[in-house]
């Protein structure tokens, strides 16, 4: 026997979803929305008129962590593709090269 086939309409219903591994996720998915859709509901239930205003300051800090952190990634990056610093740099260090063997040369004449 190669294949198990499942004959009753009903079981194929049933188990159609614990076998295909995609359904699986979406089912999970689906209930974890849900859930957090029903506690939400509860939560709100539980604070009353006090839960709008405590989610509009969530909201509000979250914003504002998002656009710090925006900054911080920008400020970053600037950093480390300054055109201008980024020569500066090499100059310093051609100088500091031409210094040497300037002070080399005086040493070995």
């Amino acid at each position: 026997m190669e294949f198990a086939r499942i004959t009753s309409a009903t079981a194929r219903e049933a188990l159609f979803p614990l076998v295909d591994d995609d359904i699986t996720a979406m089912v999970v998915a689906d209930d974890a929305t849900g859930e957090a859709a029903e506690i939400e509901a509860l939560i709100e239930q539980e604070l009353g008129p006090d839960f709008a205003e405590i989610d509009a300051l969530v909201d509000q800090a979250e914003r504002e962590f998002a656009a710090a952190e925006h900054v911080e990634t920008f400020r970053v990056s600037r950093e480390l593709n300054d055109q201008v610093r980024a020569r500066r740099t090499a100059r310093r260090a051609s100088r500091e090269a031409l210094r040497s063997l300037a002070v080399r040369a005086g040493e070995a004449a």
